[in-house]
């Protein structure tokens, strides 16, 4: 055999060899852009279903929202759609002075000010607890927690004063209102509005910004419901009379 031959032959592995190594690197890079590409596409895929999951998880609990008012008479007024539908059941039954009461004496209670609390106790007082023209008061309370009530408005006016009186007006719609409430056809219109996907058919309407006439209309008749209390308060005082002790 030539000389040329063997050597031939000894050369003819070796590039074989490279080429197929480098045949290899080439497939490699590809693979790896692969595999870049593919990695990206599942995190993609897996954010979409993420974002989905959450759209569908709100669109369960918003669908529950209705149906979570049975659950309990404190779910029922932490919702302030719950609270409002109820508010207007209770308008129907002539009771709203009920839920009134509980909701001023809830805001009540976020009062930190010492004038403000007066000023809020009294008017709570006067509106809701004060004798009527017949001698009764608006809300059915025990006549030893109103007097309570007033005792601490004269001598130790606080944020809580009518915690107790409060609890007795939570435990009387709980025990009755609610009840009825969750057997009324206002109720089931807004179960079964929830499960149609539609509106809830009562629903808190938003009052339209008002205009400067009507601000200074609101505040004239404001001044002059002031001094009209102030002439009826010389014959009857609901009021509490707080200047005395000071």
């Amino acid at each position: 055999m030539k000389s040329s031959e063997v050597l031939a032959r000894r050369l003819t592995p070796k590039l074989i060899k490279t080429k197929s190594l480098a045949v290899t690197d080439e497939e490699a890079s590809d693979l790896s852009v692969t595999r870049l590409s593919i990695s990206n596409s599942l995190t993609s895929v897996h954010k979409q279903c993420e974002d989905e999951d959450t759209e569908a998880t709100n669109k369960l609990l918003d669908i529950g929202r209705v149906a979570s008012w049975a659950v309990g008479f404190e779910k029922l007024l932490n919702d302030e759609m719950g609270l409002y539908v109820f508010t207007e059941f209770l308008k129907k039954e002539f009771s709203q002075e009920n839920i009134q009461f509980w909701t001023e004496c809830e805001k009540l209670k976020k009062f930190t000010d010492l004038d403000e609390v007066r000023s809020k106790a009294n008017m709570i007082w006067s509106t809701y607890l004060h004798d009527t023209d017949d001698g009764s008061c608006r809300i059915n309370i025990d006549s030893r927690t109103r007097q309570e009530c007033y005792q601490s408005l004269l001598h130790k006016p606080n944020a809580h004063i009518f915690e107790k009186a409060q609890s007795q007006i939570f435990q009387l719609m709980k025990l009755d209102s609610y009840t009825r409430f969750l057997k009324s056809n206002m109720y089931k219109e807004c179960i079964m509005s929830e499960m149609e996907g539609k509106s809830i058919p009562y629903t808190k309407p938003s009052p339209p910004p008002p205009t400067n006439n009507e601000d200074r209309s609101k505040g004239n008749d404001s001044l002059g419901k002031i001094k009209d209390e102030e002439k009826k308060d010389k014959k009857r005082s609901p009021l509490i009379p707080w200047t005395k002790g000071i």
